[in-house]
Parts: structure tokens; C-alpha cells; sequence
């Protein structure tokens, strides 16, 4: 379960890079109006998952709620998994 949730952690940063990169820089990026899509999407549903999970991990794991709302905002749900389950 530790490898899926690290292969998962490094994917879901290949597709933050691809996103902030096709704002930044749109003409040496492939697929750029894609890109953009993904990032505004992956920071849509990332905000959600840290307003749902933050308090409830910080209560659960310790750690402060801010901590764990940015590791969601990268991460997603896998930090979630990552606290839970190795």
C-alpha cells in the first residue's frame, strides 16, 4: 500500500508540474489548453478535499489543521490514505 500511495503522490505531482507549466509557459508545454483545464480542476477538487478532511486528520493524527490542509491541497486524497494507512 506504502508504493501505491508514493507512485500515486509522484503521478499526481507530474500532473500539478504539466498544469502550473502550461500557465507559465504555454508554448513549450504540450497540450497546454488541456493543462490549464486539469490545473484548475485539480485545485478545485483539492480545495474541497482539504475544507472535508483538515480538521478531521489533525484530530486523528495530530498535527496542526493547516499542515494537513496543504499536504491536501498537493496530494489530495492520498494523504488522506498516507495518515490512515501507512
Amino acid at each position: 500500500m506504502k508504493l501505491a500511495i508514493a507512485l500515486g503522490k509522484v503521478a499526481v505531482l507530474a500532473v500539478w508540474t504539466w498544469g502550473l507549466l502550461s500557465f507559465l509557459t504555454p508554448t513549450m508545454v504540450p497540450q497546454a489548453s488541456i493543462g490549464k483545464m486539469v490545473f484548475l480542476g485539480l485545485l478545485a477538487v483539492h480545495a474541497a478535499e482539504a475544507f472535508a478532511f483538515a480538521k478531521g486528520l489533525a484530530a486523528e493524527d495530530g498535527g496542526s489543521a493547516g499542515s494537513h490542509a496543504s499536504k491536501l491541497m498537493v496530494f489530495g486524497y492520498l494523504h488522506v490514505m498516507g495518515v490512515r494507512y501507512g
